[in-house]
Formats: structure tokens, C-alpha cells, sequence
């Protein structure tokens, strides 16, 4: 009995096994493969070196349709993975050109199996690859579209047969859904980056705006004074240290003579001029630790810690000197000035005493400033009138 066909029928078989073992251990390969990475041409480096690796192939490489081409996005050979020069540049091609451009065309396998005489074979300069004399395009596809073309070739014609169509048509199929992963992925990320860096610059606005409105809740946007809000917190504190330390402190409040009827006559454009330089006038004077705010309309009023009488005295006399020294000219109108009325009120802490209230203290200091400011205004204005508040020592 002639036992020939038996032996071919096994090498067949044990060569189509070993062909599937292979391609199976490739296919392993490219489910290690993560879609994660942050290199799309790196993982498709990864899928290909499997498949290079556990396969007959001189080469392979992806191709990706870009808008009309077809763009090398990877590609290995043998002499890459030994380390030898021979990686072939990025290149791209018409979609429609070519093999590859017959299986994006047509959705299915093209196989060259002599590419020395298929018309379609589109070579590359021979310094830039080995010799191809066999070549199988498989499209890479997407639902009904087609997202690429996985290419394998070889240095010897008629190297491919259907086995190894099969076999390639399944793991494109595969690295399909791979590159669809990492597509979503990306995409995915590149969205949350987006929202990330939209939400963040969200926050910074807000930052900004939260830092805007608390800069005008305390500041008075007219003349760039602190406002009443800021004083009453600040001076508050003030006036806690004073007790505790048993230092005076003093309050000035100071109006302008005749201001409304300024504005009237020359306009409230005139009026706010007139503010902003008397409240730079003023603040040139005050020392570091002074608090100078506007009050509200024409009124101004400045908190001095550790300042007595005559310390007050003093500043208030400053105040309406650099005062007679600002002129206006509206309108080409007179030089114009401006006076002010001013009362003060020194802490004066002496004697045995019950511990007061900060804020009781401030209202006694502001209340009686007030009253002798208006005394200011009885006597004819342009004019400072003093007062004291004392508190006997507990001592």
C-alpha cells in the first residue's frame, strides 16, 4: 500500500496547524496590545511586530486613509527588528492608486502575486526598500467604511495563498476594532482635556471676578479710597488693639464746603475730578497703618492708630493746606478751590475703667467727630474743630 498521500496529507495538516498556531499567537499579541497609548503609530508598531514575528512575511506594514490618501501611520520589517537600516520613510498615495488603492475601492482582498507584472503594483525607489515580489492588501474596515489597508509582502512571488488571506482578513478585522478603540479613546480624552481646560479657565474667570468684586466691596471706585464697608471692619480691629495695648488713637472726618452747589454750577464730571484729587492730596499725607476711606459723598474720614490731640491736630492743619493748594479751571472759568470742614476725635485712656466694647468705643469716636465737624461748619467752615473721648483706666 502506497502510504505517499497519508504522509502529504500530514505534513499538510501539521503545516496548516503550525500556520494557525502561529497566526493565534499573533492574534494574543495584538489583544496584549492597549489601546491607551498615547502613540497610535507605536501601537500599531506593537501589532505588527506580533504578527511579523509569527508569520511568512518579509514585511508589513498599516496604511490609513487621510482625507484622498493613503498614509503610511506604520510599518516593520525583518531588518527592523534585527536592527539593520532598511525602514522604509513615510509615504503617501492616492486613494484608488495602486493595490492597496484597488482594496480600499472595493472593500476586499487584493492579492499581487507576482508584483514584477501586475500594472497596479505602485513600487518604491529600490534604495528605500527590499525587494516585493508578492503583496496582499487587506482593507482595514469600520462598519461599512474602510478606516485603512493592512499590507503583507514578501520577497518571493506566489508566497501567499488562501489560507493566509483568511488568516489576515481576521486579524484586520481585529486591528480594526483596535484602531476603533483608540480612536474613542483619544477622542474621549481629547474631550475631557477640552472640558478640563475649559472648566479651568471657567475657575480662573470666576477667581478673577471673585477677586474684582471683593477688590470693589472694599475700595470705592471713584477715587480708589477704601469704602465705608472696609473702614467700619478695619477700624474695628483698630480700636480692639488700642484698648488691649492701652495706646490713643484718633478719627478725622473731614467735608467738603460748598459742594453741591460746585456741582451744580460746574457739573458732576467737574465734581468727581475735585473728589479724586482731594483724596490724592490726602493720601500723600498719611503714614503706613492710617486709614483713609471716603465716607459717602464729599465726606472723607481717616482712622490714626497710636496718634494723640496734637498728633490729630497736626494732620488735620497738613490736610487743609495741601486743600488751598488745588485749583480747577473749568470751562475756561476762574481758577476754582475748594475748602473743607473738620472735626476731631482723640481716645484719650486714663483712670480705672470697665473693658468698652471695640465697636461701642468707635461709634462715641465718629459720633463726637461729627458733632465738631459741624461745629466746624457754624464757625464759617474752613475751619477744625476737636473733641475727646475718655475712658478712665481700670488700673
Amino acid at each position: 500500500m502506497d502510504l505517499t498521500p497519508f504522509a502529504e496529507a500530514y505534513r499538510e495538516t501539521n503545516r496548516r496547524i503550525v500556520q494557525l498556531l502561529d497566526f493565534l499567537s499573533a492574534l494574543q499579541g495584538l489583544s496584549e496590545v492597549s489601546p491607551i497609548v498615547t502613540d497610535r503609530r507605536g501601537m500599531l508598531d506593537q501589532a505588527l511586530k506580533g504578527l511579523l514575528e509569527n508569520q511568512n512575511m518579509s514585511r508589513c506594514s498599516v496604511f490609513l486613509c487621510e482625507r484622498d490618501e493613503l498614509v503610511n501611520a506604520a510599518g516593520l520589517s525583518w531588518a527592523d527588528l534585527i536592527g539593520l537600516p532598511g525602514q522604509v520613510a513615510r509615504r503617501a498615495f492616492p486613494v484608488g492608486n495602486g493595490v492597496m488603492g484597488r482594496a480600499v475601492a472595493t472593500g476586499m482582498v487584493q492579492y499581487a502575486s507576482d508584483c514584477r507584472h501586475d500594472p497596479d503594483f505602485l513600487s518604491l525607489p529600490a534604495e528605500a526598500s527590499p525587494e516585493i515580489s508578492s503583496l496582499i492588501s487587506v482593507p482595514i474596515r469600520s462598519g461599512d467604511g474602510v478606516l485603512g489597508v493592512l499590507n503583507v509582502s514578501h520577497t518571493e512571488s506566489e508566497a501567499f495563498g488562501p489560507d493566509e488571506e483568511r488568516l489576515l482578513t481576521l486579524y484586520a478585522h481585529f486591528l480594526g476594532q483596535m484602531l476603533l478603540n483608540w480612536q474613542h479613546v483619544h477622542r474621549l480624552e481629547e474631550q475631557v482635556g477640552q472640558r478640563t481646560r475649559e472648566l479651568e479657565e471657567a475657575l480662573e474667570e470666576a477667581r478673577e471676578l471673585q477677586q474684582r468684586f471683593q477688590t470693589l466691596a472694599v475700595l470705592d471706585d471713584l477715587t480708589g479710597l477704601h469704602n465705608r464697608r472696609f473702614f467700619f471692619a478695619e477700624a474695628r480691629a483698630i480700636v480692639a488693639r488700642a484698648l488691649r495695648q492701652g495706646v490713643g488713637i484718633s478719627v478725622i472726618l473731614l467735608d467738603l464746603d460748598h459742594f453741591k452747589q460746585f456741582n451744580d454750577q460746574f457739573g458732576h464730571a467737574a465734581g468727581d475730578r475735585v473728589l479724586r484729587d482731594v483724596a490724592m492730596a490726602m493720601g500723600q499725607l498719611v503714614r503706613e497703618g492710617d486709614v483713609l476711606s471716603r465716607f459717602g459723598g464729599e465726606e472723607f474720614v481717616l482712622l490714626l492708630p497710636g496718634t494723640d490731640l496734637d498728633g490729630a491736630i497736626g494732620l488735620g492743619k497738613r490736610i487743609r493746606q495741601a486743600l488751598a493748594g488745588l485749583e480747577w479751571m473749568f470751562d475756561g472759568s476762574e481758577p476754582q478751590r475748594i475748602t473743607a470742614s473738620i472735626g476731631i476725635c482723640a481716645l484719650v485712656l486714663e483712670g480705672p475703667r470697665q473693658d468698652p466694647s471695640p465697636g461701642d468705643v468707635l461709634e462715641g469716636m465718629l459720633s463726637r467727630a461729627d458733632l465738631t465737624m459741624y461745629t466746624s461748619k457754624d464757625a464759617g467752615r474752613d475751619c477744625l474743630r476737636v473733641s475727646t473721648l475718655e475712658l478712665l483706666d481700670n488700673h
